[in-house]
């Protein structure tokens, strides 16, 4: 089981799982740039003087990666619920837990972190599998105000539900249910099962995995990066430890929204992401744009699981020089590895064309040419 603790340090291509919301820059009022794919509706921030610096944990293992569970709407209906689940002790008994008139029972602690926890957990009235994460508030906690919602909603939840608004995408973990209380909020999710993070996957592989697989995940992890975006979010995390895959179906899903942000057409003058993902761009000027900055992402990731490391100066050299080649790799992989880590954000591969590259068409592993 992989150990979703905030406070775990992580070696190789390991990164501490970042759960935080510690995010202080304004986005334009617009939700995405995305003008060829679909018109999105303005969202609306709502000034608060709550803190949104919440380490957070993430939520994994167990769900039937069903699609035909019928699941809860989300809702925000105030009612009364129990204090902090991490202050309570089980005692040997069930624990219920009653989030908008809906019974769960409450399990075993996925995971803990400075501010919250994720607990395992299933819907009394049908067993369903679901991960139950409560976050403690401090000060400056975001609120936003998103279509279809008469109050503001906190940022991580607005940024949950607008990325799920629409046809349903897989790729991306559904948020079943919310509370805001005074002084915490809860969020039920579905629970994946059996799975595993995309670090401790690799790691049960040697560390990495092979072409045919790594085509497989990185198909769905682009595709869910894509629809976010789509949709107006930044997801600003995109990272193993930030993508569940089923053990049996390989089949991936994309977690935590905590360092999200909604998508737009200027700069960002603050990353909130992970060290080893952060685009070049940020490191030199000080500020990146939300998309060149997923397509980077996503060539550190399928560097990652292929190598079983991240880029180092050689490598980045090599790519930039269009010079960059790994032995046992084929070439279309590294060719694609090149067009998502150009140092120029311009000259980085659109995130909608990365699935049309040639090493995504090339059906049969066995035929890819390898260096």
């Amino acid at each position: 089981m992989s150990d979703w603790s905030t406070d775990v340090t992580q070696t190789s291509a390991r990164t501490a799982s970042n759960w935080s919301a510690d995010i202080t820059y304004t986005p334009d009022l617009t939700a995405s740039d995305w003008s060829t794919d679909i018109t999105q509706t303005p969202v609306r921030r709502t000034p608060s003087n709550w803190s949104n610096d919440i380490a957070q944990t993430p939520i994994c293992t167990t769900s039937n990666w069903s699609v035909n569970v019928i699941q809860t709407s989300v809702s925000s209906t105030e009612v009364s619920v129990s204090p902090l689940a991490w202050q309570l002790e089980k005692n040997g008994k069930m624990k219920i837990e009653v989030i908008n008139s809906c019974h769960y029972v409450i399990g075993d602690m996925l995971g803990e972190g400075t501010f919250g926890a994720v607990y395992e957990g299933s819907r009394l009235q049908d067993g369903f599998k679901v991960a139950v994460k409560y976050v403690a508030k401090t000060e400056n906690v975001e609120y936003i105000s998103i279509p279809g919602h008469s109050k503001p909603l906190l940022l991580e939840v607005a940024l949950h539900i607008l990325a799920n608004r629409g046809p349903s995408i897989p790729e991306i973990i559904q948020l079943l249910d919310w509370q805001d209380q005074h002084d915490h909020y809860v969020m039920v999710m579905e629970r994946p099962s059996p799975c595993a993070d995309l670090f401790e996957f690799a790691e049960c592989h040697g560390g990495s995995i092979d072409e045919g697989l790594a085509c497989v995940v990185m198909r769905q992890a682009t595709q869910a990066a894509y629809m976010c975006c789509r949709r107006g979010v930044l997801h600003g995390d995109i990272k193993l430890e930030n993508l569940l895959i089923n053990k049996e179906t390989h089949e991936v899903k994309l977690i935590d929204f905590g360092c999200g942000d909604l998508l737009k057409k200027s700069s960002y003058k603050i990353f909130t992401g992970t060290d080893q993902y952060c685009p070049p761009e940020f490191k030199e000027k000080g500020e990146y744009n939300g998309k060149p900055a997923t397509v980077w992402s996503l060539g550190v990731l399928l560097f990652a699981l292929v190598c079983g490391d991240f880029p180092n100066v050689d490598d980045l050299n090599k790519i930039n020089a269009n010079n960059f080649y790994k032995a046992g790799l084929s070439v279309e992989c590294c060719q694609l590895i090149s067009s998502c880590l150009q140092q120029e954000p311009e000259q980085r591969l659109r995130l909608s064309e990365i699935l049309l590259h040639d090493w995504f068409k090339v059906t049969d592993v066995e035929n890819l040419k390898t260096v």
